[in-house]
């Protein structure tokens, strides 16, 4: 038994037979290649004039969400394209300065809120300990949106920490 192609002409199908060999001739339909009509395209897209601020903005509520802890409307999805979207159109340098900053706002005011909170040393440090693992929550969670520009931008720049470590920093 034989199976042929789909394109095989099975009407048209010869077979001989010389000094013992069958030889089967089976024809093919040819097959039609795609009709490829060229595109022009005229002139580079441009970005909005406002694309950065109003990217950076998206970015910004959803850090501030997470530090703030309140639900965020955003999808996360949504925001680790917003971060790659910036890094190809190489606007890294300035979202990793605004990252650091608001990070670095958001961690000091945490430390800030335990000056003077318990004087009982036990207290105080079980205090530090729940701010450090709020801070660590939250750095993964910003380092998961702006995955893309830690893998790219600050592995190929000399002295730029990532994201975490940035973070490990600023608690310091």
């Amino acid at each position: 038994r034989f199976r042929f192609r789909e394109n095989a002409k099975m009407d048209q199908v010869k077979t001989s037979i010389e000094n013992g060999v069958l030889t089967v001739t089976v024809p093919k339909a040819e097959v039609k290649k795609p009709n490829v009509k060229p595109i022009q395209i005229i002139g580079k897209p441009t970005l909005p004039t406002n694309f950065e601020e109003v990217t950076w903005a998206k970015l910004k509520y959803a850090i501030c969400s997470i530090f703030l802890k309140q639900p965020d409307s955003y999808d996360l999805e949504k925001l680790y394209q917003a971060v790659s979207d910036l890094c190809i159109y190489k606007m890294t340098g300035n979202l990793y300065q605004r990252i650091e900053t608001e990070c670095e706002a958001h961690i000091s005011t945490a430390l800030q809120s335990l000056v003077g909170q318990s004087p009982d040393l036990v207290v105080f440090l079980s205090l530090v300990e729940r701010c450090w693992q709020d801070l660590c929550g939250q750095m993964l969670m910003i380092r998961g949106i702006a995955l893309y520009l830690d893998r790219t931008y600050v592995k190929q720049t000399a002295n730029v920490r990532s994201l975490w470590d940035m973070g490990l920093q600023l608690f310091n």
